[in-house]
């Protein structure tokens, strides 16, 4: 955030008379925020991102992992379906608010 405010489009926002509130959430933060949810989604960090990034990280849900590995285990074939179109859903969704998420805060992001 600190370098996104020495930025010269928040100088010329300074300059034109805006609000510092106004200069702050919809120029600033936005821009700052890109990194963020870009290093989030690749990384790995404990931040509201991350947390869904990663496949690994759904069988940590209060039992899911335990439970399909029991449920192979029993060979439940309809559970085992039943669990990985769970995380493979929840994976898909998560990416694809993290993807509309890029495009909000960065209009030059299009998507085709």
């Amino acid at each position: 955030m600190l370098e996104v405010l020495r930025e010269d489009y928040i100088r010329t926002a300074r300059a034109k008379g805006l609000l510092e509130q106004i200069i702050i959430n919809r120029h600033a933060l936005k821009n700052a925020l890109l990194p963020v949810v870009t290093l989030d989604r690749h990384r790995g960090s404990p931040s509201w991102s991350a947390a869904w990034s990663s496949p690994s990280r759904y069988f940590n849900l209060n039992g899911i992992g335990r439970l399909l590995v029991l449920a192979v285990q029993n060979q439940d074939n309809t559970l085992t379906q039943a669990l990985v179109m769970l995380v493979v859903s929840i994976f898909v969704l998560t990416n694809l608010v993290v993807d509309l998420l890029y495009a909000w805060l960065d209009p030059r992001i299009r998507f085709s």
